[in-house]
């Protein structure tokens, strides 16, 4: 009997340890804040603030995921600050930030447009000699591709290498709040129009 009971008694601790619920926290509002710092850096003065800053969420009373049932460990892992000062990031900024004077004629131009996922995109190339075209492609081609890698090294610097996409969609967000008046924004449905 005194056997039945310990191994009822065991079993039950290890029904409850396994119900642990582990939440990983994406933190988007860090990772907003840290978009729109780097746009703001890459792009300078031309780049305009957002008119009216996001609202804070609010206060909650459990992390989101959350059960009301006793968990056991570590019930979610919460990022402090967005790290985005590793030697790649910066060097990705950095050559952004040299790059972005040669783009902005064709932005503001309209040749070159910010499209629904962030990247560059061009638009039409009417107007431009054979040179300027080969310097447009290049020029978005790099871009696209240093956008590219800055999402991931974001998210790999950030515990969180499997979201590069969320990442991805939130600098989409603050290039085109950033994006100076005139420039081309690509809409949800693949339509353009002038901010």
């Amino acid at each position: 009997m005194g056997k039945l009971i310990r191994l009822l008694s065991l079993l039950a601790v290890v029904s409850v340890v396994a119900c642990v619920t582990i939440n990983i926290y994406f933190p988007a509002e860090e990772v907003r804040s840290a978009a729109d710092k780097i746009v703001n850096e890459v792009w300078g003065e031309r780049a305009e603030p957002p008119a009216t800053p996001p609202a804070a969420p609010p206060a909650e009373s459990k992390p989101p995921g959350s059960s009301y049932r006793l968990d056991f460990g570590p019930a979610a892992a919460h990022a402090q600050d967005i790290n985005v000062s590793t030697p790649e990031i910066r060097a990705i900024k950095e050559a952004m930030k040299q790059r972005s004077t040669s783009l902005f004629p064709f932005l503001d131009s309209g040749h070159v447009g910010i499209g629904a996922d962030g990247l560059l995109k061009v638009r039409s190339s009417d107007g431009l000699d054979l040179r300027s075209r080969g310097e447009v492609n290049r020029l978005v081609a790099a871009e696209n591709a240093d956008r590219q890698r800055l999402y991931q090294e974001i998210a790999r610097a950030n515990g969180f290498p499997e979201r590069a996409a969320d990442v991805q969609a939130i600098f989409a967000d603050s290039w085109r709040q950033q994006a100076s008046g005139g420039w081309y924004i690509e809409g949800p449905g693949g339509g353009w129009s002038r901010k």
